[in-house]
């Protein structure tokens, strides 16, 4: 492959350019490599150590000062309640919890940094360190599930 490479770049740029060219793309190649390599790897089995969720600085809460929402009726002034959804009024003898189950979208909702087509990333998740680690990922699952 090298050779072919070689080849080409010194049909292209001349002979010690293409030369200088081959080492240049060796040479980051192996630096990308190396890089790559010195990432912390962690093991398959999720039990093993590798940055536990509890040991790993964020404790708090994902939404602090909010706290369960609840049914007070469509007379309610407070915006943080339902109006319509009561968990437990029975319909068609199934309660309404159990008719219309709650889910969200995890990576818009807890992932995603509001960056669209248009514009760069407009939100920050105060759990997010910053990672792509295993013990990123145990975080974010223990803390929403």
């Amino acid at each position: 492959m090298h050779t072919f490479v070689l080849f080409q770049l010194q049909r292209r740029f001349g002979m010690r350019k293409g030369a200088e060219l081959l080492a240049l793309l060796v040479a980051s190649s192996l630096c990308l490599s190396a890089a790559i390599a010195a990432q912390e790897t962690c093991p398959a089995d999720i039990d093993a150590k590798c940055g536990d969720a509890a040991s790993d600085g964020w404790e708090g809460e994902f939404f602090p000062g909010i706290t369960k929402i609840r049914y007070e009726g469509p007379t309610s002034k407070k915006p943080l309640s339902y109006k319509w959804y009561n968990a437990e009024e029975v319909i068609l003898g199934k309660k309404m919890k159990d008719w219309l189950r709650f889910s969200v979208a995890f990576w818009h909702t807890f992932r995603g940094t509001g960056g669209d087509p248009f514009g760069a990333a407009t939100k920050n998740w105060p759990w997010e360190d910053g990672t792509n680690s295993l013990a990123m990922a145990k975080r974010r699952s223990t803390r929403i599930t």
